[in-house]
């Protein structure tokens, strides 16, 4: 994201001007400079950036936060290219207070020019967070905000704070929506959540059970178009109704705007399932000896109808090899796995069936069930 550089060799122009808020000297030879804006990015860290009279710096060193890193100084939109940096260790009186660390940074001489500052923090990061709230059958709410995780042992007042979301990133460049804060207040170890957007749009419900982990439990999905103007990947969601958290978690995959967007919202316990795996070896059959005869039940105990999206695991590739034999062709077969969307009316029960010839016996989903077989 940002590459820090050596502390004697420019790095990119801060725009700031004069710092907003007033100067802060604690010892006589030391100066803390007020920072005029922040730019927080979603992958990690920060740039702090402002600018300082010489005159009232005088003979005195800047003093920033010990993990100030990628130090730049300008004067006249030139960089600085010879001045000191020194970490130092501030032992308190009382024994019993931890130690301070920070950076003085120091200067041979100075013209009377406005001299302007920017390094990184990789202490100071946010997240998207995206809040769904069920209101009616039909009405989903969604508040997408921005979490502001403060690790920095410094208090930032009146900045201009950006956020930049870094999820769009390709071979030729890093991109990322930002958002502009404006005046903000950014205080030590205090966490800061931002509204950014509200929605209020029509959503439908998908069932989803995934046969190869975990338990058998058939998962309930909101589906509703992404209305917001970002990628929801590496987005936190939380789903509640009626004021009752139902499920959070974290959107792993990309979500333009426009696009579906699927959110967890608990178990559907009236959707009972079942399988039974048959494997029977026929070793005059190589290379492929071993058939894997799959059958799925569903049963919908509910006087509703539904929609089921059931996804298998297909045994595919370099490392094994397989031939499959279908009676109902799956919907769509992305990546290692086969899907399809089944319609189950109130009260029914929906049979899926399929075989396929493999190099292998053992197969993730399949174990104990064979002795089910019918």
């Amino acid at each position: 994201m940002i590459s820090a550089k050596q502390a004697v060799l420019p790095c990119f122009l801060s725009l700031a001007t004069f710092s907003c808020a007033s100067l802060n000297s604690r010892v006589a030879d030391q100066i803390t400079p007020s920072a005029k804006s922040i730019i927080i990015y979603s992958n990690g860290g920060s740039v702090v950036s402002g600018a300082i009279d010489p005159t009232v710096l005088g003979s005195r060193r800047l003093r920033l936060p010990s993990t100030a890193r990628g130090i730049n100084l300008y004067q006249k939109n030139e960089s600085l290219k010879w001045f000191t940096i020194q970490t130092i260790q501030e032992t308190k009186k009382d024994t019993a207070a931890a130690a301070e660390n920070y950076v003085l940074v120091g200067f041979p001489s100075l013209t009377f020019e406005e001299l302007k500052f920017n390094y990184e923090l990789p202490e100071i990061t946010w997240l998207l967070q995206l809040n769904a709230a069920i209101i009616d059958s039909k009405t989903l709410g969604l508040q997408l905000q921005a979490v502001i995780n403060m690790g920095a042992n410094q208090a930032f007042q009146n900045c201009n704070v950006t956020l930049v979301l870094n999820n769009a990133v390709s071979v030729e460049k890093i991109s990322g929506a930002t958002f502009d804060l404006n005046s903000f207040d950014l205080y030590p170890h205090r966490n800061i959540t931002f509204n950014l957007d509200h929605k209020i749009l029509d959503y439908s419900f998908i069932r989803e059970w995934y046969t190869y982990t975990g338990k058998d439990d058939v998962h309930v999905l909101i589906q509703v178009k992404n209305p917001f103007s970002v990628d929801l990947n590496r987005t936190n969601f939380s789903v509640e109704s009626n004021r009752i958290s139902i499920e959070s978690g974290s959107i792993n995959n990309q979500v333009r705007p426009g696009e579906t967007l699927s959110l967890g919202a608990g178990i559907d316990d009236t959707i009972d399932t079942f399988r039974s795996i048959k494997i029977v070896e026929a070793p005059d059959k190589k290379p492929l000896p071993f058939n894997h005869s799959v059958k799925y039940r569903i049963t919908n105990k509910s006087d509703q109808e539904k929609t089921l999206r059931l996804v298998s695991l297909r045994v595919m590739g370099t490392e094994h090899r397989s031939a499959y034999h279908f009676t109902r062709q799956p919907d769509a077969t992305p990546e290692n796995t086969l899907v399809w969307i089944l319609t189950l009316k109130p009260g029914s029960t929906e049979t899926l069936e399929y075989d396929y010839d493999a190099d292998i016996k053992d197969v993730d989903g399949e174990n104990g069930f064979e002795a089910a077989g019918e």
